[in-house]
């Protein structure tokens, strides 16, 4: 794979730096590059950035965030002498004098997105500190190039009567830096406080971003965190409860936030809103978060065995999403099979599995002929379609091959990948069919 350094021309065409056009996109990043920066504490990997971009609670003694923190000069001096960790005195002196040169001319956010910039460039590289100026212009000339400023080196060696020369090095090692530690990250972020000083817009808005930055964040705790900021701006926020099961420590405290982020879900999108648009969800964006927490909530119902609670609310998904841009028909099927709705699983085969080549429609067919008549010459015909499309199945239904732990996070057409994935979420299907299971270990 050939990196793209964040000055070279962008690879879409556009025309444009990098750094100016696609850096990010393919993480789904729409904040800037150093919104949510690492190396806070003492538990973080020194110099880490973290990218914001748009996936455990946090201590009990912690205090909620409050709507109104605003971002001061003496919280940004408190960020450097108390928040953040130095190699040097020196290092932790030139964080002080950043603060002093820059606080007339940017936002206090942005000088926060400095000094943890220089904490983690120093923290990482060491450098030998003989002229403040130098860096200080290189990181205000770092940020210029990422916001747009149009500051010159020019115009930086002038204030920080340093050449233009010594700029352009430094800035070198600035970008060196960043290109190699910011796809990377400990997961620790900024202040909360500094996070909500620099939101915009409306609570909803300001909810938004929180959730954007929480499923970009790299620890549970700062997912947590963010996700429950969010809320308090937005209680309705039905992503924030997406994040929050997601990190959640057991599932029934899992499924209990799923349940309520669905319900928040309804209430911030309107029943007005499900009328006009059922039948088409999944193409309207806003929806997406409802959607992922119905086919969350119906997944955990299923391993829980309330299949009966699953199948409503997987029903409920295809109607409002006949087109099942989430699959949910793959699941709904298991679960008519094994709750004896056979016309119902029947009916979702002919709607759903004409040209579906999927190994979990031609497995749950043998089940379904199984259930309805038993060992016959179709169910044998059946069988052998079944490990045509996936030769898989078998080796992990029946215990020749042990399945993991997990999920696999890419399955491909008939590849073992799909058998577990099958296997998995159907296990419950099978475990209530035992004799087809030796059955089919006679074959």
């Amino acid at each position: 794979m050939i990196k793209i350094g964040r000055n070279d021309l962008c690879p879409c065409g556009s025309g444009k730096k990098y750094k100016k056009c696609c850096i990010g996109k393919e993480r789904g990043a729409e904040a800037p590059a150093l919104s949510l920066v690492g190396s806070l504490t003492g538990t973080t990997v020194p110099g880490t950035i973290v990218q914001s971009s748009t996936e455990n609670h946090a201590a009990s003694e912690e205090k909620p965030a409050s709507k109104g923190s605003k971002l001061t000069l003496p919280k940004l001096r408190k960020l450097v002498t108390r928040d953040l960790q130095w190699e040097s005195p020196v290092h932790e002196q030139l964080g002080l004098t950043l603060i002093e040169r820059m606080r007339y001319e940017f936002d206090k956010e942005l000088i926060a997105e400095a000094l943890v910039l220089w904490n983690g460039f120093s923290r990482t590289m060491k450098p030998t500190v003989k002229k403040e100026g130098a860096f200080c212009a290189a990181i205000e000339y770092f940020l210029s190039e990422e916001y747009g400023f149009m500051l010159t080196q020019g115009e930086l060696a002038g204030k920080y009567e340093v050449t233009q020369a010594t700029i352009a090095r430094r800035y070198k090692e600035l970008c060196a830096y960043f290109d190699e530690h910011a796809a990377g990250g400990t997961g620790e972020m900024l202040p909360l406080e500094v996070i909500i000083g620099s939101l915009k817009g409306s609570d909803k808005e300001k909810a938004e971003e929180l959730v954007f930055r929480a499923m970009a964040a790299g620890s549970p705790k700062s997912r947590s965190q963010l996700a429950k900021a969010a809320l308090e701006f937005d209680p309705d926020s039905a992503g924030a409860y997406l994040v929050l099961a997601n990190e959640a420590e057991d599932e029934d405290e899992a499924r209990a936030l799923l349940k309520a982020g669905m319900e928040a879900g309804r209430r911030e999108l309107g029943s007005a809103f499900f009328t006009e648009n059922k039948g088409h969800f999944w193409l309207i964006p806003e929806t997406r978060p409802y959607m992922r927490l119905c086919t969350g909530y119906a997944n955990s119902c299923w391993f829980a065995g309330e299949a009966d609670e699953a199948a409503g609310v997987l029903e409920h998904i295809l109607e409002l999403n006949p087109n099942d841009n989430t699959g949910a028909r793959y699941l709904l099927l298991g679960v008519y099979l094994y709750i004896d709705r056979l016309t119902d699983a029947d009916k979702l085969l002919k709607a759903y599995g004409e040209e579906d080549g999927t190994a979990s429609f031609a497995y749950d067919r043998m089940v379904l002929e199984f259930k309805r008549h038993g060992v016959t010459s179709r169910l044998k015909m059946l069988y052998r379609v079944a490990k045509g499309v996936n030769k898989h199945v078998p080796d992990y239904l029946l215990g020749a091959k042990m399945l993991p732990h997990n999920l696999p996070d890419y399955i491909g057409m008939g590849d073992a990948n799909e058998a577990i994935e099958y296997v998995i979420m159907h296990s419950r299907l099978w475990a209530s069919v035992p004799e087809l299971l030796k059955w089919m270990l006679k074959q």
